[in-house]
């Protein structure tokens, strides 16, 4: 059976072969006749007892009868080829017409005006429109705005490129609806190589973009409610402490700026990225948390604390830490509270060793505690307690300067410096609103005169 297959595959050439023989053939007889004249010198008479007194023209027509018997054949052969190869092509596209009718996915051709030249019953569906009123149309009737000018431009990247663009998203109007499709686009050529149009794949994404949607919405809302709370929790810490204010606010808007000055500075060794900066505003509030566990006596003592006193205040730092990390560990994944929990613990190191609770030195502190104990401290001396008038924005600048290398990082110093004019914007404008709606701490606390712990 292969051997059969192998003879009908080579067909063509075995005509060409054929023609070749043909040709022989008459080069063998001219010679043999030559030949035969060479050593005969006599005419040859059973030539023309044979074939006539025209034996030589009948020998040449029979040749040339030959020949046009092999090349007719072999043409013959040809057209029956091509024949079977456009019957197959016919079928076969047929066939694939078939196949687009039937699938679940749009799919289109247009011309390159963008005219629709065939489109199966799936786009139709997708456009609300029938194939007759369809046939025609401009596919940019159907579009936005915004998604008629990326068609354009992924049709012009088509042709530039010479490759199918996968997928792409454009939206669909159809009548009052927007639709959201997942499109992929693709040129269209004639057999000479020629674009003559564009052919693609449309697949409706509404209701998944819908879900998407409204997945994104409650997550919004999930992560507000979350730092609502967070918000709430750490003030009820802080009433205890400073009373009423926006300390948490001003603290956490210093946090942000100086975190997203320090992730545009050069040469930084610690990689800051957009979501370290919104886990740090959302986190350095907690960083005093801990301070709901210091007793009463010691929190609200008016006068100057004693040595032992003063160690019980340090320990608000391990209070709050250990909080954080106890609800961190019934959380799944990576969690803005390990960012609050390192600031919690060590917002009071030092750079220089000094600090407490640990002793960390330079960049054993964690960075987001480098970053608050600045914020922090700067909320201190621009703010007025009870033991001291509020400090101006260029004497807290100076000190704060002046703490570089020493208590502060170096790093962050530099980048208070470089920001200074928005955080001093910052604090004037959550003062003013602190001004306006909040209520005089006396009025909610009669003792609050004597909160001597708010400067720990």
């Amino acid at each position: 059976m292969q051997a059969l297959q192998r003879r009908f595959l080579t067909r063509n050439d075995m005509a060409d072969s054929m023609v070749l023989t043909a040709i022989f053939l008459a080069a063998a007889y001219w010679g043999l006749e030559a030949l035969i004249n060479l050593f005969s010198p006599g005419e040859i008479s059973f030539y023309r007892e044979i074939f006539g007194p025209n034996v030589g023209v009948m020998g040449m027509r029979v040749i040339v009868l030959c020949l046009f018997l092999i090349f007719g054949s072999h043409v013959q052969f040809t057209i029956n080829n091509r024949k079977r190869a456009e019957q197959a092509l016919k079928e076969s596209e047929e066939k694939y017409r078939r196949i687009l009718e039937s699938i679940e996915e749009g799919y289109y051709e247009v011309d390159p005006d963008g005219n629709f030249t065939f489109m199966n019953d799936a786009t139709c569906q997708i456009l609300g429109v029938s194939k007759a009123e369809l046939s025609g149309r401009n596919m940019r009737q159907f579009l936005t705005a915004e998604s008629d000018r990326k068609l354009f431009d992924t049709f012009q990247q088509c042709l530039r490129a010479g490759r199918s663009v996968k997928a792409f998203d454009i939206e669909l109007q159809r009548g009052d609806a927007v639709l959201f499709i997942e499109a992929s686009a693709g040129q269209r050529r004639n057999q000479a190589g020629e674009a003559i149009g564009f052919r693609g794949m449309l697949r409706d994404r509404t209701e998944k973009k819908k879900l998407e949607m409204d997945l994104l919405e409650s997550y919004r809302k999930v992560q507000n409610a979350r730092v609502a709370t967070i918000l709430g929790l750490a003030k009820l810490a802080e009433y205890r402490d400073e009373g009423t204010g926006t300390h948490l606010e001003r603290i956490r808007e210093y946090a942000r700026l100086l975190t997203g000055e320090m992730a545009r500075m050069p040469g930084h060794p610690e990689s800051i990225d957009q979501r370290y900066i919104d886990d740090i505003y959302n986190s350095s509030i907690l960083h005093d948390i801990g301070k709901v566990g210091i007793p009463d006596a010691v929190l609200l003592k008016p006068g100057e604390l004693t040595h032992e006193e003063f160690e019980v205040i340090k320990c608000h730092t391990r209070f709050g830490g250990d909080a954080l990390a106890a609800i961190e560990t019934q959380i799944e994944g990576s969690s803005f509270l390990h960012i609050g929990k390192e600031i919690a613990y060590n917002h009071h190191e030092k750079w220089d060793g000094s600090g407490y609770p640990a002793g960390l030195k330079g960049q054993a502190i964690p960075l987001a505690a480098r970053i608050v104990a600045v914020a922090d401290v700067y909320d201190a001396l621009t703010t007025k307690r009870f033991y001291k008038e509020a400090f101006s924005h260029a004497k807290a600048r100076q000190i704060i300067l002046e703490l570089r290398g020493s208590h502060f990082d170096p790093a962050v110093v530099d980048a208070f410096a470089a920001i200074e004019g928005e955080l001093d914007r910052i604090r004037q404008e959550k003062l003013n609103q602190e001004r306006e709606t909040v209520m005089p701490v006396d009025e909610c606390y009669p003792g609050s005169a004597m909160l001597a712990a708010a400067v720990s």
